[in-house]
């Protein structure tokens, strides 16, 4: 009598997939914590799906490339949810927008290979592909929207513009310091004008 390995093939697989896709839940469950070093991680694990996603492309496995790219589809989905709420970023201000940052570079990077790799599969695989560029199109608006909100409010607060310079007005003799010769000793400070004073 022959046995059928496909039903244990169907549940290893499930289980791998299952595996791999714990940091990701743990990540979407657990919005309120997310770090810096979350996002680089997430970040780090997306590229990796993007890789494998390609090299499956490539070797003609469709499956491989689809789970792959479902992957991805769910990481870049728990990064975007997670920045894109108020309070959804635990750090500084400034480890915010380094992570906004990081996520509007890499998802542009992203868009460029799943571009690059959409030409090179069977039109039966670009329905994924498209998908996942839309996720990441997402992803890039979201973070670089956000990016620059975040820096307009930074540079509202610091009242520089651009976040360099001094405030308006400062040095400009409106106001601030003493009046010229007040609790200076004599023969310092400027000249009066008179003959034979200082």
């Amino acid at each position: 009598m022959k046995v059928s390995l496909y039903p244990k093939r169907v549940a290893l697989t499930l289980a791998l997939v299952a595996l791999i896709l714990s940091p990701v839940i743990a990540l979407a469950q657990d919005q309120s914590s997310l770090s810096l070093q979350n996002v680089k991680d997430q970040l780090k694990q997306n590229k990796s799906y993007l890789d494998q996603a390609s090299k499956q492309g490539k070797a003609g496995d469709a499956v491989g490339m689809q789970t792959a790219l479902d992957n991805y589809d769910r990481g870049m989905d728990g990064l975007n949810t997670a920045l894109s709420h108020d309070g959804g970023f635990s750090g500084s201000a400034s480890q915010r927008e380094d992570a906004l940052a990081r996520v509007s570079d890499a998802t542009s990077k992203h868009i460029k290979t799943l571009q690059g790799l959409l030409s090179k599969v069977p039109a039966q695989a670009q329905g994924a592909i498209q998908n996942a560029i839309t996720v990441s199109q997402k992803g890039h608006d979201m973070a670089t929207a956000s990016l620059q909100t975040s820096r307009a409010q930074h540079q509202n607060q610091s009242g520089r513009p651009d976040g360099f310079g001094r405030p308006s007005g400062a040095g400009q003799g409106m106001g601030g310091g003493r009046p010229a010769g007040v609790g200076a000793p004599a023969g310092v400070g400027r000249p009066s004008g008179r003959p034979g004073r200082p």
